[in-house]
């Protein structure tokens, strides 16, 4: 009898022992493959985590990106402000020397699942001297500064750069050329498209002060043109055997969101750079929250275990017909969860707020169950 009642205790043990370890599993999971390797290439925490939960978002919500990808092409992103280049107080300086940019290309593996095909944190998509007046001009405008266009997803093709040398043209479409911008003008600014914005390398003069080394385009390398034939390999050789001209690359999707404070200063007028950012731009967490009804926060959390493989999320919404809501960490089905609070979104919709490793989230009430009878067992054995 005695060595019957040993060998459960034991087991017990063990079950609370495995059941203890598969949230922490499941915890070191909770990046998809092509993000996890993002701490180790942008060392900046926060930098990190915003690139980490707009690419999920960009994968789970622009239809482009995702069907790009299904084709075989390639999905490239800019994102400003996110180089550890920020943590420098001389490369920091956008007024004069910007590489605050970093590029990510993505596609998909033979399993299906993205992973990073290229990555380089010395990037611009910003034209130099924006303010600058006379070099240009538009119809009906007069003297403008250079084109910057606005943030979104592009087309990518094969250009030849200044007839020189293979680069990357952003498009539209592939038939129209022209993309959405804003020039700045001596009483304001104006919208009209801008064409022949290509991605290509820095000139080596990038560093002299004074020197003009990007009317518009979009600027990859500190000066290293080794850097820029990386990203044609991974993304048109990835493809295509020889160089052609007007090739389909992929999608290349702008974000500046991150960049904005800088920006208003650069530009010298919030408004032409709340036009820019109008694609990118994010909903307050705290504006989404007040607009949700019922909140309730719990006297004492409550236990209850995911029904479903999902996601947490960082707004009690899952797409952005209602917020910028982004996945904050993967769940498996079973895996038990802390609930401390529950309120009512936009659309009418019961969420359950989720203190996940000390950080709150949401998860819909819909994908939530009480634990099963063992989970209720091992409690009631261990306390």
């Amino acid at each position: 009898m005695k060595k019957t009642v040993s060998r459960l205790v034991c087991f017990w043990i063990l079950a609370a022992l495995l059941v203890a370890l598969v949230p922490g599993a499941a915890a070191s999971q909770t990046l998809a493959p092509c993000l996890a390797s993002l701490p180790e290439l942008i060392k900046n925490p926060e930098n990190c985590r915003y690139v980490q939960m707009m690419l999920g978002y960009y994968l789970r919500n622009d239809a482009a990106v995702r069907e790009t990808l299904r084709e075989g092409y390639s999905a490239v992103f800019l994102f400003e402000g996110c180089s550890d280049n920020m943590d420098d107080p001389e490369l920091s300086d956008i007024t004069y020397y910007r590489v605050s940019a970093v590029c990510l290309a993505l596609k998909l593996d033979e399993a299906g699942e993205p992973y990073l095909s290229y990555f380089n944190g010395d990037c611009s998509t910003l034209p130099d001297r924006p303010l600058e007046y006379g070099a240009w001009s538009l119809e009906d405008v007069g003297a403008v500064g250079p084109a910057t266009i606005c943030d979104g997803t592009y087309e990518l093709y094969s250009v030849r750069h200044g007839g020189a040398y293979e680069a990357l043209q952003v498009m539209s479409e592939y038939s129209d050329d022209t993309l959405p911008a804003v020039y700045m003008t001596p009483e304001g600014y104006v919208t009209a498209r801008a064409d022949k914005i290509n991605i290509h390398t820095r000139n080596v003069n990038h560093t002299i002060q004074g020197a003009m080394w990007s009317a518009g385009c979009i600027l990859i390398g500190d000066g290293d043109f080794g850097k820029f034939t990386e990203l044609m390999e991974s993304t048109y050789y990835a493809v295509y055997d020889s160089f052609g001209l007007g090739e389909k690359v992929g999608t290349v999707t702008l974000n500046r969101q991150y960049l904005k404070e800088e920006m208003y200063g650069l530009y010298e007028n919030n408004d032409a750079v709340n036009m820019l950012l109008a694609a990118s731009r994010r909903i307050l967490p705290e504006t989404y929250l007040a607009r949700c009804a019922d909140a309730e926060v719990y006297e004492e959390s409550k236990t209850l275990c995911a029904a479903k493989d999902t996601e947490l999320m960082t707004l009690p919404c899952s797409n952005s017909t209602d917020a910028r809501s982004v996945p904050l960490a993967s769940v498996e089905k079973g895996e038990e969860l802390e609930i401390v609070g529950s309120l009512t979104n936009t659309a009418g919709n019961l969420w359950y707020e989720i203190n996940w490793n000390g950080q709150h989230c949401y998860l819909y009430s819909g994908y939530a169950a009480e634990p099963g009878w063992f989970t209720r067992l091992l409690r009631r054995v261990f306390g």
